[in-house]
């Protein structure tokens, strides 16, 4: 496993895009499906293989930290951390960019574990 995004909630989501980009330098990569199927916009850090990604916080909901945790094998995963005492809040689920499952820690941090997946077949 490795952190493959940082989620930052803000309740404007411009302005934060314009900190990370005109204040502390980074570029915009784009935008991804993340939660709820909500577009997101990504933004490149100095790891490549590590993004920010500005979500808006609609519903104030999000207020503690929330890491993305990337996995090849989400199934796997989930079946090795439930066994080592990870408590799941639900069993792996689809999601827009991936299957995905969230657990937390016991400071009440959440965490999505995502293995990330095209659904755009090409025929």
């Amino acid at each position: 496993m490795k952190i493959k995004y940082i989620p930052i909630f803000a309740d404007d989501p411009e302005e934060q895009i314009s900190f990370f980009t005109d204040f502390l330098g980074f570029e915009l990569a784009g935008t991804k499906k993340v939660l709820q199927g909500q577009e997101c916009t990504l933004i490149k850090t100095n790891n490549p293989d590590i993004f920010i990604i500005v979500i808006k916080d609609v519903m104030n909901e999000y207020r503690r930290c929330r890491i993305v945790l990337n996995t090849d094998d989400c199934l796997n995963d989930y079946h090795t951390l439930k066994m080592a005492g990870v408590v799941f809040c639900n069993e792996p689920y689809y999601l827009p960019m991936g299957l995905g499952a969230e657990f937390t820690d016991p400071a009440g941090n959440h965490y999505l574990l995502i293995e990330e997946r095209c659904y755009n077949s090409m025929i």
